[in-house]
């Protein structure tokens, strides 16, 4: 995209000044280096605290005075300034066309019957991103029946030496991703550290959602997951280990462990009035390990 538009404005920038040349008033000596040189003068930027300023077109307004060919040498100059404007839309234009929202279909609005590894590999599809991105954040709030009420998450991939961030969220009106991405640094510090989005949804959709929730019954069940790979060694805690479809209980004895986790926890609802539901905060708290390495000594 940038190298098209760079090409486009090149051959625009030529048909104009040879148009510039041919509608010259008399002739003169050397004219067309002339009309370059003003079209160079016009559209020389300086920088004042980051701040773009034209000056060469300034230096010109205030004093060059040309007499011989004076439009042509004031159109070239305008031309310069024209593209030193472009130079200031562009780069915004472009960042905007690269982030603006997508619209990708979900599989289901149930999250007992959605096929996350499908959906992600859609999206990834549709948006070209990297086959190796990570998973940096994943949160979803759904009733006990399966209905999604919130769900997102946040992946990290890698395109031309930077890093790029991407936000899907799930509208349960319109059952869509919508899609969000930005460039946001040549270097992420964690980024090792975090799952493969791809490995993750394979997991998830392997051992079910449904599979994934606290022992008492709660009206809504929370998952987490920061995608990182961490050391556990929480005795109090109710703590399981994700083998394929199977799921067992970890013990202290096995503590440290290491892998990704998955937290669960559940909320109750309740009417305050005819108009207005409460919830109650996060309880019943479970965390799932999976790709994990337990203590064997």
């Amino acid at each position: 995209m940038s190298m098209f538009i760079n090409i486009l404005a090149s051959i625009v920038l030529i048909v104009m000044l040879v148009y510039i040349y041919k509608k010259r008033e008399e002739n003169e000596t050397h004219l067309g280096f002339k009309i370059i040189g003003y079209y160079l003068l016009g559209s020389f930027t300086f920088r004042m605290n980051e701040f773009p300023v034209p000056l060469g077109f300034l230096v010109f307004l205030f004093f060059f005075r040309p007499i011989a060919n004076r439009t042509a040498k004031h159109y070239s100059a305008y031309l310069g300034l024209a593209f030193f404007v472009l130079q200031l839309i562009i780069p915004a234009v472009q960042e905007y066309w690269y982030e603006r929202p997508r619209d990708i279909a979900a599989s289901s609005a149930n999250m007992y019957q959605i096929s996350f590894l499908q959906d992600w590999s859609t999206i990834r599809d549709q948006l070209d991103i990297d086959e190796n991105a990570r998973l940096e954040r994943f949160r979803a709030e759904y009733e006990k029946d399966g209905e999604i009420i919130r769900l997102s998450y946040y992946v990290v991939g890698q395109s031309d030496n930077e890093f790029i961030r991407y936000g899907i969220d799930y509208s349960s009106e319109t059952q869509t991703y919508t899609v969000k991405r930005r460039k946001v640094a040549r270097k992420w510090m964690q980024y090792e550290r975090k799952v493969f989005a791809s490995r993750f949804f394979e997991v998830f959709d392997e051992i079910q959602a449904r599979n994934l929730s606290p022992e008492q019954s709660f009206d809504r069940i929370i998952l987490n997951s920061d995608g990182e790979k961490d050391k556990y060694a929480i005795e109090d805690r109710k703590k399981l280990l994700i083998m394929g479809k199977e799921i067992r209980e970890i013990t202290n004895e096995e503590l440290p462990v290491e892998g990704y986790i998955i937290s669960a926890c559940g909320r109750t609802t309740y009417e305050t009035t005819s108009s207005y539901t409460r919830s109650s905060g996060c309880l019943g708290d479970v965390d799932y390990f999976f790709d994990a390495l337990l203590n064997r000594s």
